[in-house]
Formats: structure tokens, C-alpha cells, sequence
């Protein structure tokens, strides 16, 4: 962050999406690092639309394959958050990747077994849950896996899908036998590898004439089952399918698929014009004496147990619990949606955990952006405060006038208000690079009063640009994910203002102390916290 800083880059915009760096390309394909409009990173692919649009039928290809794959959610398979056309321009957002690829670690030999028949296992249980639901990926290989093992991630969908090249599941089929024979050629002398690497040789696409064929013969290899209907392995696998939405941007002349929360990471898939519907289960029978049992593997999956769905509020409250993490919870289209900033690994497991705990009956997804765990101290010193605050009915609320995404150059402008009683104000922001910097009170404004009801903006300028009450801020780097703090008491916190900038673990400790000692008869301190993305 800068004091009074005016140098300000040209801004770069699709729609919604405030274009950060590019990150890669592939022919007229870009890769953009980008911000949505709540501040989220996403990768956003773009192609000049002339590229489609020359033949409608890949135009309408494109399209189909955007409700498609907004109705997909794996494990394995990264959010596709949204795609369209907009401004000349066709795009697809998914969450960002990152990791190495499993080309980079294949480079140094062969996979250990157990992590080769984890990738196999979630490469292909992934696939297979995309043919299913209509989707292709349409260049599947090692460099578009990322990681390996129980972690793997499969990528890329997103070029496929805006490449105008014909893409069908069998190309997909191809490619995986492909994978199979790359992962598996290292380990020749375990029983039954030879046996299926000599299969897919001589006659593959008539053996395995889908993913869950392929999957099944791969976790033979390992004894595990799978079931017969093709994909999802015998051990539990749950995640939520949560449906996308459609929405026509006025004036623009852009259809957009809008914001499907899901798991982490790439880009979207490609339709596929010859998916295979998943079999209709069958009808129950008539007959009042119960049939013995089918097989094992050939019996459908029993309806999932109907549980009572505890009150979102009740959620709610054991989210708030949790010290370092801002999240909150809501319903949409009939599930649970769990969405916020987490401060580090151990705070997002801990959601998570929660949920599970807590939220037994319901669907549920997660769009969590991860903060680093620095900001889990200050959130935790007035972990209390926020508390008391969320009980008001009039609470201390800050807005930001702009955000909460800011590129360099971008002013910090807030506007504060009190609750039903008069306080003192201390208003802190967080940076990423440990230090913290005291918006109020500073050497320029040391007005920290504020009537009951009453509001007041900071860092806003006049229009001739000059500050309009006292300091103003910029947004400079490092950037990164940064915590403001606002603390509302009945008393200044400090007898005498801090530094204007110092440390953060210095100021912490002191506002430890300064709230430890605040009278037993005082109201309570009221806090309220928001994260800021910041970028060049």
C-alpha cells in the first residue's frame, strides 16, 4: 500500500473480469490471471470469437458445451466457473491451477505403485464423469495432469473447448489408454500389468469401449472393485453436482454461464456428441415377497438416506466458531453453499470438518479463497468483538467504496458506520508482507469519535484529487490477499496513537493487551473484518 499515491495503469476488463497478468498462450489463445467482480482469482481463457463464430456449428458447439460442463463437479476436475462471448471475445473462467505436471514428474522415472494407481484412479474416474455427463476433454495427457496421486488434478479443458477442431469421446478414449500404457510401462513385473498393456495394444477399443472400463481393469490390477455401471469406485466417493446458471448481460450481447462453486482448479471441456447416458435404473417389483439379492457389482446403488437438515442458521453459528476464517453460508437451489476466506490449510480443513459435522442431510459446495495463515493472529485477537458485533441488530459496518479487489494505483476508500451507540475507532489494515498499517487514527486525522448511527468515509479525494479528509491510500505492492481490521470501543483502545505503520506482531501484542484490560462495565468491543485482493 502507498500513502497519497497517483500512478495508475491503464485497466483491462472482460465484462466482470479485471485481466491481471497473462500467464500463457497457445496460437490465439490467452491465459490471463484474473479477478472476478467479488474478488476471486480465476484463469480465464480467451479466443477472438471470429475463430468460432466462422462456423456456427462449432459457435453452437462451444455453447452446448458451456451448460454441460456447468453441470459437472469431480473431485478431480477443477470449478469451470463461467464461460461466453462477450465484446468479440469467447472465454471460459475456472479456478486457477497450479502444481507440477505429471510430465515434469514422470521425467524423473516411474511413479511409485500406489501413486500410479491413484492417478490412474482419479484421472479415469474423472473422465468417466464427464463422458457421462455429456462432456469431453479433447487433449488429455501428461501435461495436462497436475500432480500425482491421491491429489491428481486433471486440466486444460478450457483450449479444448475454445479450439474449433472436432473433438469426440473416442479421442478421449484414445488418450487415456495412451496415459495407462505411460504410467503402467515401469511396472511390467507386477502380475497382471503385461496382460493389460498387451490388451490395450492389440485390441483397445474394442475391449474398453469406455472410461469405466478402463478404470475397472486398472483397479483389478490393484484388487480393488469398481462398479459395473462404470466410474465411481466401490469406496465412497461423495461430492455435490451444483447446477450452473444462465444469465444475458444487457446491452452487451453476451450469454454467460455464470458462477458454479465447486471443488478447485482448470478450465472447461468440450461437448460430447456421443456421450453415453447413464443407465435408468430398474423399475421396482410388484411381487410382495422380496427377490434375492443380484450380485455385488451389479446391483444399483441404494436411494442415499433421507436425514433431517439441521438450520443453516445452526450452521452458520459453528462456522463462526472458527477463529481464523470469514465464511458464511447460504442456500441455492436446494443445497448449501459455504463461502468466504480461510487463513491458511489448517482453517480451510477446519471448515470443511465442520460442514461435514454440521450439515449432515444437506448437499453442499465451497467457494473458499485462501489467505495466508499470518492473518489467522488478528483475526483471533478479536475473534470475540466480531462475535459481539454480529449480535447486534445495528451493528459497526464497513463498506468499501471501491473492491474489494484493487490493482496498483487503485485508492483504498471506506465508509464507516457506528452502531446504536457512540465509539472510538481504530481502523487497521493488514499487508501481506507482516507489517500493519494504522488508517485511524494517523498524524493527519485524529478524529476516531463517532456518534451512535453516525458515518464517516476515509482516504476518500475531492475532485481535484486531493485528499478530502486528511490521509489517503494507494494500493502498491507486495500483493497478495490483505486483512482490514476496523475495532469499535466505548474508549480510544490506545492513550497514545501507534505508529503509523509498524510491525504486525508488534501492534498485536499491544491490542492483546489493550482489549484484556478494558472494564468488566464497559460495552462490549465490536469488531468487523475484511479481506482485500491486491494486484499489480
Amino acid at each position: 500500500m502507498r500513502r497519497d499515491g497517483t500512478a495508475v495503469e491503464m485497466e483491462k476488463r472482460l465484462g466482470r473480469y479485471r485481466l491481471l497478468d497473462l500467464i500463457g498462450r497457445d496460437g490465439d489463445a490467452r491465459l490471463h490471471r484474473a479477478l472476478d467482480a467479488n474478488g476471486r482469482t480465476v484463469a480465464l481463457w480467451t479466443v477472438p470469437l471470429a475463430r468460432l463464430s466462422a462456423d456456427a456449428a462449432v459457435l453452437e458447439r462451444f455453447r452446448r458445451m458451456a451448460g454441460a460442463a456447468a453441470r459437472l463437479s469431480h473431485p478431480a476436475i477443477p470449478a469451470i466457473l463461467a464461460s461466453g462471448e462477450l465484446a468479440g471475445t469467447a472465454f471460459v473462467a475456472t479456478a486457477p491451477a497450479d502444481g507440477p505436471t505429471l510430465a515434469t514428474r514422470l521425467a524423473d522415472g516411474p511413479l511409485e505403485w500406489a501413486d500410479t494407481i491413484a492417478t490412474l484412479d482419479r484421472v479415469l474416474d474423472a473422465l468417466a464423469a464427464a463422458h457421462r455427463a455429456g462432456v469431453i476433454h479433447g487433449a488429455l495427457g501428461a501435461d495436462t495432469i497436475l500432480r500425482a496421486g491421491p491429489a491428481t488434478v486433471v486440466t486444460g479443458f478450457g483450449l479444448a473447448a475454445l479450439n474449433a477442431a472436432a473433438v469426440d469421446r473416442r479421442n478421449d478414449l484414445d488418450a487415456a489408454m495412451r496415459l495407462i500404457e505411460r504410467l503402467l510401462s515401469g511396472h511390467d513385473g507386477r502380475p497382471g500389468v503385461s496382460d493389460l498393456l498387451a490388451a490395450l495394444h492389440d485390441d483397445g477399443g474394442a475391449a474398453f469401449p469406455d472410461a469405466g472400463a478402463l478404470l475397472r481393469a486398472v483397479m483389478a490390477l490393484n484388487g480393488a472393485s469398481v462398479s459395473a455401471a462404470g466410474g465411481a469406485s466401490a469406496r465412497a466417493r461423495r461430492w455435490p453436482l451444483l447446477l450452473g446458471s444462465v444469465a444475458v448481460l444487457g446491452g452487451l450481447s453476451a450469454t454467460v454461464v455464470l458462477n458454479r462453486p465447486a471443488p478447485s482448479l482448470p478450465p472447461p471441456m468440450a461437448m460430447a456428441q456421443d456421450a453415453v447416458a447413464e443407465p435408468e435404473p430398474a423399475p421396482a417389483s410388484q411381487s410382495p415377497a422380496p427377490s434375492p439379492a443380484p450380485p455385488a457389482l451389479l446391483s444399483p446403488a441404494p436411494p442415499p438416506a433421507v436425514s433431517r437438515q439441521p438450520p443453516v442458521a445452526a450452521v452458520a453459528e459453528a462456522l463462526r466458531s472458527i477463529p481464523c476464517a470469514l465464511v458464511g453460508v447460504e442456500t441455492t437451489g436446494g443445497r448449501l453453499l459455504v463461502s468466504g476466506t480461510v487463513t491458511g490449510e489448517r482453517a480451510e480443513t477446519a471448515v470443511r470438518e465442520t460442514v461435514e459435522t454440521h450439515a449432515a442431510g444437506w448437499e453442499h459446495g465451497f467457494d473458499l479463497a485462501t489467505a495466508d495463515a499470518q492473518f489467522c493472529a488478528p483475526l483471533g485477537s478479536v475473534a470475540t468483538a466480531l462475535g459481539a458485533n454480529r449480535g447486534l441488530a445495528e451493528p459497526l459496518t464497513v463498506r468499501m467504496l471501491e473492491g474489494p479487489a484493487l490493482n496498483a494505483g487503485d485508492p483504498l476508500m471506506l465508509e464507516i458506520r457506528a452502531p446504536s451507540r457512540p465509539v472510538q475507532l481504530q481502523v487497521d489494515y493488514f499487508t501481506i508482507d507482516g507489517s500493519v498499517v494504522h488508517l485511524l487514527p494517523n498524524p493527519s486525522d485524529s478524529a476516531i469519535a463517532l456518534a451512535a448511527g453516525a458515518s464517516r468515509r476515509l482516504g476518500e479525494k475531492e475532485e481535484d484529487g486531493k485528499p478530502g479528509n486528511g490521509r489517503s491510500w494507494t494500493v502498491g505492492p507486495p500483493y497478495g490477499s490483505e486483512l482490514l481490521l476496523t475495532i469499535a470501543t466505548a474508549e480510544p483502545l490506545f492513550a497514545t496513537p501507534r505508529p503509523e505503520q509498524e510491525p504486525a506482531a508488534d501492534y498485536l501484542a499491544a491490542l492483546t493487551r489493550a482489549l484484556g484490560i478494558l472494564p468488566d462495565d464497559a460495552p462490549a468491543a465490536l469488531a468487523e473484518a475484511h479481506f482485500i485482493t491486491t494486484g499489480p
